[in-house]
């Protein structure tokens, strides 16, 4: 029972990097890993990290970010039982998800001092597939999250170079997960939040600071349809007790609150370098609980527990004007892991140490601003030692991400 009701967290690879996030759908600077958007202003997107940019964005400006991510997480067992020699736990697994993702910003002047923007898109989501012939199918088979958010924005003029920014997060989350035991319909909630920031540009540097606040999401009364009522029961799991037909579960998940400070500098009329440093605020995530009446009876404690850390990332990029019809872009990030303990890692999220490498170039057709972008990230391999689970051995993962961002 509590081996099949583990898996019901499955968050994002929630599109920044750290942990759950997946920053790559709201990326203002393709091309550069997020070096520097709090304080780029050639696309409309960088109103999404910092509100203050829209300052510096002249009359109107609207931006279309579209992309294709290719998610690998490979899983290799390790002999960690005792008996027959080669013997395994769970076998070998692995899964492959390739999923699109749009995002729309738009940012226009109301007056001298102020300009209003609204922006939308994914600030989460993943789909992972196991398939049904990997052993520990009990603890996870298949399983999607998925979180939109509409961004209204504001942003002040304090003087030539100050600037102010504020933001109202509405966010809708959807989860669904199904391992060998249960499948569960989707579940949604809405979560809210706030943003804001500010600026300061000079003629050949500017720096910007900003800050999201925490989202939490609540998914209550999910409702499960069981597949196999005795799945995991027998005399090695004498207190797990055959699954009712059908039940009802809930669960919490989070995006955590994110400082970034974001920095340029134009090396000359041709190179401009770019850096960011941001911090994730991920040692709120301690564990995720898993409500259901029914089930806590049978005295299992349901928590899978996280104790994760705070994340830092570091990202520097530079853009570089080829010529008057084209410039060239390149990006690194390296993220601190939020967990190193295999005893605290499971199968729905394993996590450590990101690195991103990135190339991008931009064009124009008429007044149309084209960026086209490719990136990779290297989850790295993840320990995993949940022997009580029977789950030991590591995750490899990797990304692989193609997109286009259209301004006009």
């Amino acid at each position: 029972m509590k081996k099949t009701l583990l898996a019901l967290l499955i968050c994002s690879t929630y599109a920044n990097a750290s942990g759950l996030l997946l920053q790559e759908a709201v990326v203002a600077n393709a091309g550069t890993t997020g070096a520097g958007d709090g304080v780029y202003t050639e696309t409309a997107t960088a109103s999404w990290t910092n509100p203050a940019t829209m300052t510096h964005m002249g009359e109107q400006k609207t931006t279309v970010n579209m992309m294709v991510l290719d998610l690998q997480m490979d899983y290799t067992d390790i002999d960690t039982n005792s008996g027959a020699e080669g013997a395994r736990y769970t076998g070998d697994g692995d899964a492959e998800t390739v999923m699109p993702s749009i995002g729309i910003f738009h940012v226009m002047q109301v007056s001298e001092d102020i300009h209003l923007g609204v922006n939308f898109g994914a600030v989460g989501g993943s789909s992972v597939d196991y398939g049904t012939n990997w052993d520990a199918g009990n603890h996870l088979d298949t399983a999607v999250m998925k979180a939109v958010q509409l961004n209204p924005t504001m942003s002040y003029k304090i003087d030539h170079n100050w600037s102010v920014g504020i933001g109202a997060q509405i966010n809708y989350g959807i989860i669904e997960v199904s391992t060998a035991g249960f499948d569960t319909e989707a579940g949604t909630d809405w979560a809210f939040g706030y943003n804001a920031g500010a600026m300061y540009k000079a003629e050949k540097w500017a720096v910007g600071l900003s800050y999201r606040s925490k989202i939490e999401f609540e998914f209550d009364d999910i409702n499960a349809d069981v597949i196999a009522p005795n799945l995991g029961s027998g005399p090695a799991n004498p207190s797990i007790l055959p699954l009712p037909s059908s039940f009802t579960v809930g669960t919490e998940l989070l995006a955590p609150a994110i400082i970034d400070l974001s920095g340029s500098y134009d090396v000359n009329g041709q190179l401009t370098l770019l850096s960011s440093v941001q911090f994730h605020q991920w040692s709120d995530f301690s564990g995720t609980p898993v409500y259901n009446d029914t089930l806590e009876s049978y005295d299992v404690d349901l928590e899978i527990d996280r104790d994760w850390d705070d994340v830092w990332k570091f990202a520097v990029g530079a853009d570089y004007q080829l010529n008057a019809e084209w410039a060239l872009k390149a990006g690194f990030s390296y993220e601190t892991s939020p967990q190193d303990d295999p005893a605290k890692q499971w199968v729905d999220l394993p996590v450590g140490e990101q690195y991103r490498y990135s190339i991008g170039a931009t064009t124009y057709w008429d007044d149309t601003r084209i960026d086209m972008f490719y990136e990779y990230a290297d989850l790295g391999s993840v320990d995993i030692d949940r022997s009580k689970a029977n789950v030991s051995g590591t995750f490899d993962g990797k990304i692989h991400f193609i997109g286009v961002n259209v301004t006009f």
